[in-house]
């Protein structure tokens, strides 16, 4: 319990959270400008978009990360991009089966979308926590 009382942990946790909001932007950006070329809202295809916004969006973290999260100058950029690599399939497998089962009957582009924000949102949480013990330790 200590682990959430630090003040300096709750400080890292709020900066990873806005670099985060900062990646989901870059990530969703490129995953919807893609939906919407190729008018393609579920299935594998949609893993393919997300591999491509993830080379944007990991180099933009890490650096961010190690700046202003962690400041950190000791960090690996290949560790960093296999943990985020990781976790972009774990997050890719999430979003092309949870956009086939449509179970609200709601609009595709939307469903679409609501699901992004829930895989990102799951995978960016145990990012953190990799990133925080392993990635960026001091």
């Amino acid at each position: 319990m200590k682990f959430f009382t630090n003040k300096k942990v709750f400080t890292e946790m709020i900066s990873y959270a806005l670099v985060g909001t900062v990646n989901f932007l870059v990530d969703f950006s490129i995953v919807n400008i893609l939906m919407y070329l190729f008018k393609i809202y579920s299935g594998k295809f949609l893993a393919l978009f997300n591999i491509i916004s993830f080379f944007a969006y990991s180099t933009t973290g890490y650096f961010l990360n190690r700046a202003f999260t962690f400041k950190s100058h000791n960090s690996s950029y290949v560790k960093y991009v296999t943990v985020l690599g990781i976790s972009m399939l774990a997050d890719s497998l999430i979003l092309s089966t949870l956009t086939l089962y449509n179970i609200f009957n709601i609009n595709k582009i939307l469903w679409a979308n609501i699901v992004k924000l829930f895989s990102f949102m799951v995978t960016g949480t145990a990012c953190f926590i990799i990133n925080k013990f392993i990635i960026f330790k001091e």
